[in-house]
């Protein structure tokens, strides 16, 4: 019976310490070679770690209305290439984003660039490693 609870603790432990390590490479989640671009309403923008995230509804063909979340960087990393999300992102505004498809076809994506309401194009993921601008 010791040797079995020390098993049980054991093979806890571990499930508990893989979930701190289970952070991902972008490409792992995106396909770079499946890239779009939708055009919608942002909804919210949720400027936290691990990864800054944005919601828009973007209207389909047949008329129905699909939210999506774009998945970018650490606001950190944004914060260091002049880039704030409670300054720069207005909720009820169109854009439009260029973005890395999730490769488990969900209506996620990996932000490559934001074309604004104003006609701005912001450009902040190059496809290389997890960094803005791929630096």
């Amino acid at each position: 019976m010791k040797r079995f609870c020390s098993l049980v603790a054991f093979v806890a432990a571990l499930s508990v310490g893989s979930q701190t390590f289970a952070h991902h490479a972008t490409q792992a989640e995106f396909d770079q070679t499946k890239v779009t671009t939708i055009k919608g309403v942002m909804t919210r923008v949720m400027w936290v770690n691990p990864h800054v995230n944005w919601h828009m509804e973007v209207k389909n063909a047949d008329g129905t209305v699909t939210d999506w979340t774009i998945v970018g960087a650490g606001p950190g990393q944004f914060r260091a290439i002049g880039l704030s999300g409670r300054d720069f992102f207005q909720i009820g505004e169109t854009y439009s984003a260029s973005i890395a498809l999730a490769r488990n076809g969900s209506s996620r994506g990996h932000i490559m660039s934001f074309l604004t309401p104003d006609g701005k194009t912001l450009q902040i993921w190059s496809g290389n490693g997890d960094d803005p601008l791929g630096r």
